[in-house]
């Protein structure tokens, strides 16, 4: 079994809202559990506000298009902004910042976070296990 959806929004933040229940309905159909589902959308709601905020050169005229595929095991959300990845560290006139923690978010949620810059933008990869195989990868080390 191997479904998988494909969609764009428009760069606004009032779109979260459409992105989480996507996820969620997919999430849902994939018979992911609520904690998990959860927690995606969480991860899933990081990413996309990066895009909006960092990603999108020209505000709500770019887009953010997403992926959301998943099988028996995993289910795998992809992000793919318009603009340019900028790795920054939370922090802010010496300071630890309440910013720039989404990405440290996103990997302690999800199983697999991979950040890949390109030509058209930057694409965010997110993977959660479904709990067997979660426990089956634990245990292989």
């Amino acid at each position: 079994m191997v479904m998988k959806t494909e969609f764009s929004i428009a760069s606004e933040m009032k779109n979260l809202a459409v992105v989480r229940q996507r996820v969620e309905g997919m999430a849902n159909e994939c018979g992911f559990a609520e904690t998990d589902t959860y927690q995606m959308k969480v991860a899933v709601s990081e990413a996309v506000a990066n895009a909006i905020e960092h990603g999108s050169p020209n505000g709500p005229k770019n887009i953010v298009h997403l992926i959301i595929e998943c099988n028996s095991q995993s289910i795998t959300i992809e992000v793919l902004d318009q603009g340019v990845f900028k790795a920054r560290l939370p922090v802010t006139n010496g300071r630890p910042s309440h910013r720039g923690r989404g990405i440290f978010l996103m990997t302690a949620l999800m199983d697999e976070v991979n950040i890949t810059e390109r030509q058209n933008g930057t694409l965010v990869r997110l993977v959660k296990l479904k709990e067997p195989a979660r426990e089956q990868k634990q245990a292989m080390g």
